[in-house]
């Protein structure tokens, strides 16, 4: 009876072993008449998306992995930075392609940053789309989160020159004669910030900075800007003047 009963159970093992097999065998046979066409569809597809969709994509697999490895299991209070980095690289490194760096910076600073793009006071179509679903207690964090954040500057393909380098290091330390103040006179000693006013700008992405400064001269040309401030300053700068101190503050650690 318990051979005849073993037997029955064996032989439905089979069965179903073989029903498993086949149903595999189905699906791989389902995937195996698609795949030509999936290849090239996926081909077709990556041809399509812009070097930067897929810098960014690769920032955030190595962000979450960078986020992962962080800290003994992690810091339980650490918000999810998954869509921040697709714009601002790894751990808020900034990307070469012009994603501004968040590492570092004031927590303050960040903070009202982010604050103004919920307000909408601070022009940005894509943060102010993001901040508008964050709270008070998620701005904090994230701030908190990126202050304390020390990546490796984001690397440019190719860098500067050292002749934009070095000019741009004089522009930054001692400004141009009496009109263009040093960079450093409002945003510290070697650009690394002063207080949640003026955040620090070393290491900043050359890309970045050189946008940054042509919105600035884009909103003087709209009305007439307080003197002194970052609008005016920026103003009286030249395109060659703008590459320097992008240079400069690109390979310049915070």
């Amino acid at each position: 009876m318990r051979a005849t009963v073993t037997g029955q159970n064996h032989s439905g093992r089979i069965a179903l072993k073989r029903r498993s097999r086949d149903a595999c065998s189905q699906d791989i046979g389902k995937t195996t008449m698609i795949g030509s066409r999936s290849i090239n569809m996926l081909r077709d597809g990556l041809r399509s998306i812009p070097v930067a969709a897929l810098v960014g994509f690769v920032s955030v697999c190595h962000a979450q992995s960078a986020a992962k490895a962080q800290g003994p299991a992690g810091d339980a209070h650490a918000p999810s930075i998954t869509t921040c980095v697709a714009c601002h690289g790894a751990l808020g490194a900034g990307t070469a392609s012009g994603g501004p760096r968040l590492a570092g910076k004031d927590p303050d600073y960040l903070a009202h940053a982010l604050s103004m793009f919920k307000a909408g006071t601070r022009a940005s179509d894509v943060m102010q789309a993001v901040a508008s679903n964050l709270s008070d207690s998620d701005i904090r964090d994230f701030a908190t989160f990126f202050s304390k954040q020390n990546p490796p500057l984001a690397k440019g393909a190719p860098p500067p020159s050292q002749s934009l380098v070095i000019a741009g290091k004089q522009l930054a330390e001692m400004g141009a004669g009496s009109t263009i103040p040093a960079c450093f006179s409002c945003h510290g000693a070697g650009g690394k910030g002063n207080g949640a006013r003026f955040p620090d700008i070393a290491g900043e992405p050359a890309a970045f900075v050189v946008t940054r400064l042509h919105e600035f001269q884009a909103r003087a040309k709209g009305k007439t800007p307080p003197a002194g401030s970052m609008t005016a300053v920026a103003a009286m700068l030249n395109d060659t003047q703008i590459e320097e101190a992008a240079a400069y503050l690109s390979v310049t650690g915070p």
